[in-house]
């Protein structure tokens, strides 16, 4: 499972970045606190170890 930051300035922003992101994502949280220009959202993404049936190679 890999873990994302995303900083966004509005909530269109982040819905688009979802959107995207929606085959791969398995959860997400909108952090509580919001001060700042910038306001963050953490990303769980699961990722499948192969892809059209090959392995991924590891570097």
């Amino acid at each position: 499972m890999v873990k994302i930051k995303i900083s966004y300035e509005t909530p269109d922003e982040l819905e688009e970045v979802l959107r995207l992101l929606h085959p791969v994502t398995s959860s997400y949280k909108v952090a509580k606190c919001q001060n700042g220009a910038y306001r963050r959202a953490y990303v769980e993404v699961a990722i499948n170890r192969q892809q059209n049936g090959e392995e991924v190679k590891k570097y």
